[in-house]
């Protein structure tokens, strides 16, 4: 009933108080369960041809069907938040603890909301758009479990299209790059282990110390090699494990957690074969046993030619500042694995050249680009279509 009744204000006045909604009840990676229904009942309002409530988890996607055949788009975006608090005094501000909109998807879904608001008022004329409000971004889990669900194959686009906001660029401006435009990344768990004993007697086991001394002092000196590589190819050691938080123990057990990173995915997996295959030898050589996994695995957000045109021409009909990025992010964005099953285009959006970065516990999506944002998937559908 909430939403509804801001369905009966002007539109821009509606979405910016669903945004606020938004941002006040944030949720994490795979918990986005009442931002689902918040935008299930914002989104029935419009009246779409189909509505797929639970995708990939807590996913949502709608259909709006034109009366001609023609192609489908998909336009995406996301909605779970960051473990990250809120410290703004806004009368909006996040009301779970320790959780918060701290990258801007609270904005990014409520642009696609105005668009369902449009698409209900105005069915494209031949083809279908479909709005996909994506799950688990953060953890790079949303996009696979779209993909593998099978209610997939109801909505399996022949071009996408993304957005993300922009902190440090002008306010509308849009920015865009032919190829790769946010790098590829995930995180590699090592794992190292031999035999614990008392601390009294540490001979008699089997403690991993030395080796694990050893692999950071190796893995830094094939990091500093690494800057030479282009595309960038780099990792770093986030997080390193010896034993556990006891006096009585000599530890029996190791672990090295990396975040990898590259402009290339081929190289990205290239760098991680050569780490693994450098643990595992340093592993048998000191008798251990090795175990490794990824976690939260990003593919390259790799724009085609032909949709950077179309943000290129749609940006230019609006008369919105138009640049170009000399090199891709290095932050990495879920929206890449859709270029696995058609081509994509991916763009930025200038949020404030005073805005607080992402992920900064300050940061808070401007609500006066949101229009900018709507107008601008609406012209990339227009154009999409006409072709």
């Amino acid at each position: 009933m909430l939403i509804f009744a801001l369905l009966q204000q002007p539109y821009m006045e509606t979405l910016i108080e669903l945004r606020h909604i938004l941002h006040a009840h944030p949720e994490l990676s795979g918990q986005e369960v009442l931002t689902n229904k918040i935008l299930h009942e914002w989104v029935k309002q419009t009246r779409p041809d189909l509505i797929i409530e639970k995708i990939g988890g807590y996913g949502l996607a709608a259909v709006y069907r034109g009366p001609q055949p023609g192609k489908r788009i998909l336009i995406r975006g996301d909605i779970d938040a960051l473990h990250i608090p809120e410290p703004n005094d806004l009368p909006y501000r996040s009301q779970n603890q320790g959780i918060s909109h701290k990258c801007g998807h609270d904005g990014h879904a409520t642009i696609l909301c105005g668009l369902a608001q449009w698409l209900g008022e105005q069915r494209p004329d031949q083809g279908e758009v479909v709005l996909l409000f994506q799950p688990a971004e953060e953890t790079g889990q949303g996009a696979k479990a779209i993909l593998e669900d099978p209610q997939f194959e109801q909505i399996r686009p022949d071009v996408a299209y993304g957005l993300h906001n922009l902190p440090g660029f002008e306010k509308g401006q849009i920015m865009v790059r032919e190829g790769c435009f946010a790098a590829a990344s995930f995180g590699l768990k090592l794992t190292f282990d031999g035999r614990t004993a008392h601390a009294s007697q540490p001979e008699t086991g089997h403690s991993p110390s030395e080796l694990l001394a050893q692999l950071i002092h190796q893995l830094e000196k094939k990091r500093e090699l690494l800057k030479e590589v282009k595309p960038l190819t780099t990792f770093v050691i986030t997080h390193a494990i010896l034993g556990e938080e006891t006096f009585g123990v000599a530890p029996g057990h190791a672990e090295i957690w990396l975040t990898l990173r590259s402009y290339d995915d081929r190289n990205l997996e290239l760098m991680a074969s050569q780490i693994i295959e450098l643990c595992r030898s340093k592993a048998k050589d000191y008798l251990f046993d090795f175990n490794f996994s990824e976690h939260e695995a990003f593919a390259a957000t790799n724009s085609d030619p032909h949709c950077v045109h179309v943000i290129e021409l749609a940006a230019q009909n609006l008369e919105l500042k138009l640049g170009h990025l000399a090199e891709p992010f290095r932050w990495s964005e879920d929206f890449g694995r859709f270029g696995a099953v058609c081509p994509i285009g991916f763009f930025g959006l200038g949020s404030g050249t005073d805005q607080p970065a992402l992920h900064n516990p300050e940061f808070d999506f401007p609500d006066d680009i949101l229009e900018i944002g709507m107008t601008m998937f609406w012209e990339i559908i227009r154009l999409e279509l006409e072709r």
